[in-house]
């Protein structure tokens, strides 16, 4: 049987707003500045994504670590309020692909 796969992949701005908007109501906070560069990295069998953040305006470099669940929650949440149609009923995972988030959607 055929299977579908689909990815939506996030420019730096979006994946800064999708992070502002996902921790508006916790207490960890994004630094100020723009997204830079992301990483993938592994930790106790735990998957996390390392945000580079830069401000101009302070010639400061900052960095936001997020759990793999909680950055794929951001771009999910992003992507409904964006317009974005997402399938209910499929396996969602999130990629680190040439420094850019990735939503890959696959439907079974």
């Amino acid at each position: 049987m055929a299977k579908e796969f689909r990815r939506i992949t996030f420019n730096k701005m979006e994946i800064r707003g999708a992070v502002e908007n996902a921790l508006a109501s916790s207490e960890k906070k994004i630094p100020p500045g723009e997204v830079v560069s992301v990483k993938s990295k592994r930790e106790s069998n735990k998957f996390f994504y390392e945000l580079g953040i830069f401000d101009y305006a302070h010639h400061k470099q900052g960095n936001l670590t997020l759990a793999e669940d909680a950055t794929l929650d951001a771009l999910i949440t992003h992507s409904m309020k964006s317009g974005i149609p997402l399938p209910r009923a499929s396996r969602k995972e999130v990629r680190d692909i040439d420094g850019l988030l990735c939503l890959d959607i696959f439907l079974e």
